[in-house]
């Protein structure tokens, strides 16, 4: 029972096992694994919460908008513990944590390449398409199907965020909801922005 319950707490916090710079090495792989299927089927972040088709496609813009998803929460969240905490704040556990964190992603990534999802993002780049869209009964079947399997990529990703800032910068109650809004919300804008000026 005990083990089954600490493989539940590593699971819900692997922060517990894993943090500083193991933490970074193994989110950064996450995140190059998330590039390359990205660019195999022309996925992109818009921001820390949204996806979908851009007109650029270069390998590039790819990596700088992984790179902008993890780097702008990371640097809010870095910020917010050093205000906000009275521990001593190490940037390679925030960084490291926050990167693992978004290993999920990956997963969303997958999803999104699969043929369904790639039809549905073809149809929706052109409005004129929409008769046919809601006309192919399968495809919006199969394509909310793969978005409803998403979201429980998408909420591990957020919960290991907050347990991130929790572990890395040691807070706890208002402080730790405050912090993490303000990373998660203005990550989630100002990546929009960063990625909209760069791309």
């Amino acid at each position: 029972m005990d083990n089954k319950k600490s493989r539940f707490e590593i699971a819900v916090n692997p922060f517990i096992r894993i943090a500083g710079g193991k933490a970074l090495a193994i989110g950064l792989a996450g995140m190059l694994l998330s590039a390359i299927v990205a660019i195999s089927g022309d996925v992109h972040y818009h921001g820390l919460l949204h996806y979908g088709p851009a007109v650029n496609n270069a390998w590039w813009t790819h990596a700088v908008e992984v790179l902008a998803v993890w780097l702008v929460p990371a640097v809010l969240f870095y910020l917010g513990g050093r205000l906000r905490s009275k521990s001593q704040i190490r940037a390679v556990d925030v960084f490291g944590t926050v990167a693992f964190a978004q290993i999920p992603l990956l997963v969303v990534n997958l999803l999104m390449i699969t043929p369904p999802m790639q039809q549905m993002a073809e149809l929706a780049i052109d409005a004129n398409n929409i008769g046919q869209l809601l006309a192919d009964h399968q495809l919006l079947v199969m394509s909310t199907l793969m978005t409803l399997l998403q979201i429980p990529f998408v909420v591990l990703m957020l919960l290991w965020m907050v347990m991130a800032v929790k572990v890395s910068c040691n807070l706890k109650s208002w402080a730790l909801v405050v912090v993490y809004a303000v990373g998660i919300i203005g990550g989630d804008i100002l990546s929009r922005i960063v990625i909209s000026y760069i791309v």
